[in-house]
């Protein structure tokens, strides 16, 4: 499913001059596809359950129906977060995210609506291949030719709320398409053993075909949108969330088994040193920083598109950050790595595949925590001092954090979430990271540089900092090395 896309990623990494990049041949997909083989044949299987029913095209279809729902609904949640936040901010008071409902429910989309785009991605892409695979019966290529034409055709809604629900959806697809097209050139003269799967040029011409059309011409637009629907979307997700359908059984159920952070790892630190451990010291919430003294991190990387644009801001305003990488992207993206490496910036790990750890089996732990860390190790040229778990799941869970300070490395929480998955307006990311900087005073900022909206708001909230500057609430960035050792007594 991941393959290289060489003309789009060279001509925007062109556009950063201060960087280069390997050849594009050397430029794989951004896409997060099946983290293993074991998922792509249960996604197989789902596939052909589907394609079996009595009524496949609703049940294709549906995804994206759920994919909307899960979307305004976050949208809620996200308003009732930001107004405990203005709450907190007016009594002096933190919002611990441990027993903010809202937030809890917010991790829980998250994940639902990162799966549900794995198996969504990986539907239209098998839609595609079937409809072309001329070993199969006619009727199943029609089947699969319909239901993906109709498919495409909801994504393409002139709905500006289904616009705005699907637009990253889209551009993940798009991306997968036209990322098999290219190896499929590159392929098909080669090895002709292949024959049966890969695609003639006039099936590559089809594909062009299939790709979902961009909703909004450019990000003003799109923001324009958000902007102005945004009510209208939390009106819908509040009627969706009082249906007491599956989707609400699920996201309740799975919000109230959700622990993110154990009862030790809330205790102050100040008076500990850090090290890997399955205590509090071995967890970092920034609750032992220096007053003023924050962190700024980035999970999910890297990213062929918006890593490069993160790494130029971070250089031009003189700030050093830690990036939480996923070891499937690192292996990818050797040359963004490197690039970020000699930029003095500091690269951790953040898993194999962003799975949820705590539904794991050890087999599987294994190869998200321990294998992981040997690329990562391999990559940077030094093995990784820190570990994020995905969605934060996983903190509290005690066989997984023996794994994580088996491994040597501390696990790193935060305590300023901005979202930024789910907001697509910069403008009220900062706020809502302000909001809970100014609430703290002192911790770990999270951000992804993984979505457009993250580059502008990191950097506009970098800005705001730098307007402190001179006052009583002057801002230290530092990396997590940085701040570790000198709280360690490393460094003076």
């Amino acid at each position: 499913m991941r393959l290289t896309c060489p003309l789009i990623l060279t001509l925007i990494l062109s556009s950063c001059s201060t960087y280069k990049v390997q050849g594009p041949s050397q430029i794989p997909s951004t896409e997060r596809g099946p983290s293993s083989f074991n998922e792509e044949v249960n996604f197989n299987k789902n596939f052909e359950a589907m394609m079996d029913s009595q009524d496949p095209e609703k049940e294709f279809l549906d995804y994206l129906t759920r994919t909307k729902s899960l979307y305004v609904r976050a949208e809620v949640n996200l308003a009732d977060f930001d107004h405990e936040l203005d709450e907190a901010v007016a009594s002096n008071n933190s919002v611990v995210f441990e027993n903010s409902k809202n937030y809890k429910k917010l991790i829980v989309m998250w994940n639902l609506g990162h799966r549900l785009e794995d198996k969504i991605i990986f539907n239209y892409l098998k839609l595609s291949d079937v409809s072309h695979d001329k070993s199969l019966p006619v009727e199943k290529r029609a089947m699969a030719k319909d239901i993906l034409f109709k498919f495409k055709g909801k994504l393409e809604s002139k709905d500006p709320m289904e616009q705005i629900a699907f637009d990253g959806l889209k551009s993940k697809i798009a991306s997968a398409m036209r990322e098999r097209r290219g190896i499929a050139n590159k392929t098909s003269s080669k090895d002709q053993g292949y024959a049966s799967t890969i695609h003639s040029i006039a099936q590559i011409e089809q594909d062009a075909a299939e790709l979902p059309v961009k909703s909004f011409v450019d990000d003003h637009e799109k923001l324009s949108a958000v902007r102005h629907y945004r009510e209208k979307m939390r009106e819908m997700g509040k009627v969706e969330q009082e249906s007491n359908d599956e989707l609400t059984q699920k996201i309740d159920s799975d919000t109230e088994k959700l622990q993110m952070v154990d009862a030790s790892g809330r205790e102050p630190q100040s008076v500990l040193k850090l090290y890997p451990s399955t205590t509090s010291s071995g967890n970092i919430l920034g609750l032992s920083f220096p007053k003023n003294v924050w962190a700024l991190t980035y999970d999910d990387g890297p990213n062929p598109i918006y890593t490069p644009q993160i790494l130029k801001n971070l250089e031009e305003l003189g700030i050093k950050a830690t990036f939480f990488w996923l070891a499937e992207n690192v292996v990818r993206y050797k040359s963004i790595v490197d690039m970020v490496g000699e930029q003095g910036m500091a690269r951790e790990n953040h898993s194999w595949s962003h799975p949820q750890l705590p539904k794991l089996s050890a087999e599987k732990l294994q190869k998200e925590i321990v294998q992981s860390t040997e690329v990562d190790a391999k990559a940077y040229g030094e093995k990784p001092r820190f570990f994020r778990c995905p969605y934060g799941a996983g903190n509290a869970v005690p066989r997984i954090r023996q794994m994580i300070a088996n491994q040597g490395m501390i696990h790193v929480f935060w305590n300023v979430d901005t979202l930024d998955w789910q907001d697509k307006d910069p403008d009220s990311i900062v706020a809502r990271a302000q909001k809970q900087m100014k609430a703290n005073g002192r911790g770990v900022v999270l951000f992804h540089d993984v979505h457009p909206q993250s580059v502008v708001a990191s950097k506009k909230l970098v800005e705001w900092s730098k307007n402190l500057k001179g006052t009583e609430n002057e801002i230290r960035w530092v990396t997590l090395p940085e701040i570790v050792d000198e709280l360690n007594g490393a460094k003076k």
